[in-house]
């Protein structure tokens, strides 16, 4: 009799960290999105502090070098499509995608699945978000 309660016990307790699997998946894929737009703000604002400084230099009377003009030009171009290719990946309209998809019981894509750490799973004092 004993030996079927124990067994009973293990099959009713054993399913319960899958409930709660689904959760933190979604939470990890939020929190992974989140950290993907916030690099991709700060590729896009590097193009913006770039054309800035440019700006300045030239309004307090000391002008750029052609060379360093070009350079610039071609470090902004570069930062900014990186930037854009990388807010667009990882969008809020995408990430709501793979999180209803998931929901809906789909898989997460694979290069979302391989972007998730260990830390994505976790939370944090960083992670409360105060209405």
């Amino acid at each position: 009799m004993r030996v079927f309660l124990l067994v009973g016990a293990l099959l009713l307790v054993s399913p319960l960290p899958a409930f709660c699997q689904g959760r933190d998946t979604v939470f990890a894929v939020h929190k992974l999105f989140r950290e993907k737009r916030g690099s991709a703000k700060g590729l896009l604002s590097f193009s913006d502090s770039t054309a800035v400084k440019a700006y300045r230099a030239q309004r307090a009377g000391s002008p750029i070098a052609t060379q360093d003009t070009r350079r610039d030009a071609l470090a902004n171009t570069a930062f900014t499509i990186a930037g854009m290719l990388k807010a667009s990946q990882y969008s809020v309209e995408e990430e709501a995608a793979v999180i209803s998809r998931y929901n809906d019981g789909g898989s997460i894509p694979p290069a979302i699945r391989r972007k998730l750490k260990r830390k994505h799973f976790h939370r944090t004092a960083g992670d409360i978000v105060s209405p």
